[in-house]
């Protein structure tokens, strides 16, 4: 079974003072994610058997596939319900590359979705 529906991503925005940032190389760093998973595949039908999304991550343009990931489970009847997740142990102050695809209960994984892009902030 091949899972063919596009997610899109949006990475919520990141309050951090530019200043703040000089000299912060730790890895306290999170990002916070967010995306709407969609009703239908890119065919028009009806999306079905989406059990997890995995998260990739990285710092270059385009870290899906084949780069750091995090698995984040569908929610029950997920289907345009909001998803949301926070990467941690981040460089604080770099910018990070996210894609997501979907993945089936049987391991079929769809397309990546458009990378998003934001920089790593301290984490609260």
């Amino acid at each position: 079974m091949q899972v063919a529906h596009v997610v899109r991503l949006t990475l919520l925005p990141a309050l951090v003072l530019a200043g703040a940032l000089v000299g912060c190389a730790g890895k306290g760093g999170v990002l916070d994610l967010s995306w709407t998973p969609p009703r239908t595949n890119t065919d028009g039908s009806p999306v079905g058997d989406v059990a997890a999304y995995r998260v990739y991550y990285g710092t270059t343009p385009t870290p899906c596939p084949g780069g750091a990931y995090i698995t984040v489970p569908a929610k029950p009847g997920g289907s345009g319900q909001n998803a949301t997740t926070r990467l941690t142990g981040l460089a604080v102050g770099e910018v990070y590359y996210v894609a997501v695809t979907a993945v089936s209960s049987s391991g079929a994984q769809s397309g990546c979705s458009a990378a998003a892009s934001n920089r790593a902030r301290a984490a609260d």
